[in-house]
């Protein structure tokens, strides 16, 4: 071989080197559980909860109050397999329909996640998902989740237990 092939063949092993180093880099990781699930959990809570109180004769959503069916649903996702340590928190508080056009905090999951918002570099902060009454999701800095009043708040899987 001559000197030029084997110049051309070591540049090229260089360059496939090099690229199989730096592609794990800029893959970019599963956005699965962490705040995408617990975001997730807390939205379906808000729906179920918005949709008791339209079925509701009185027009009301009360977590301790809900019809078998959707007791089963809270059941099950009291815990989530994607985010196994965390716990969410309800509140216990009566819910109108009417409410429902407020901002009321629904549901809190009690640990904090650094996946959402996502970045090409380093971790969000820590942040709380949580549902609103209004039907909205958002995060809640740890600081805000540690200020909350949780007086009239239940962790849900203590109210339905999975079985």
């Amino acid at each position: 071989m001559s000197r030029r092939g084997l110049l051309i063949l070591g540049v090229g092993i260089a360059l496939v080197a090099v690229a199989v180093a730096t592609l794990p880099l800029l893959a970019r990781s599963s956005n699965c559980g962490g705040n995408s699930a617990a975001l997730n959990q807390v939205r379906h809570y808000a729906i179920l909860a918005e949709l008791c109180a339209l079925n509701n004769s009185n027009g009301a959503f009360r977590v301790a109050d809900v019809p078998d069916e959707e007791r089963n649903q809270l059941r099950q996702s009291s815990r989530n397999h994607w985010i196994p340590g965390a716990r969410f928190l309800v509140s216990t508080n009566t819910v109108t329909t009417s409410d429902f056009k407020a901002r009321h905090i629904l549901i809190v999951c009690d640990k904090p996640y650094r996946n959402v918002p996502r970045r090409w570099i380093g971790t969000a902060p820590p942040a709380h998902a949580v549902a609103y009454s209004d039907g909205s999701a958002a995060l809640m800095s740890p600081a805000e989740f540690a200020s909350m009043d949780r007086r009239s708040f239940v962790f849900l899987d203590e109210l339905y237990p999975s079985n």
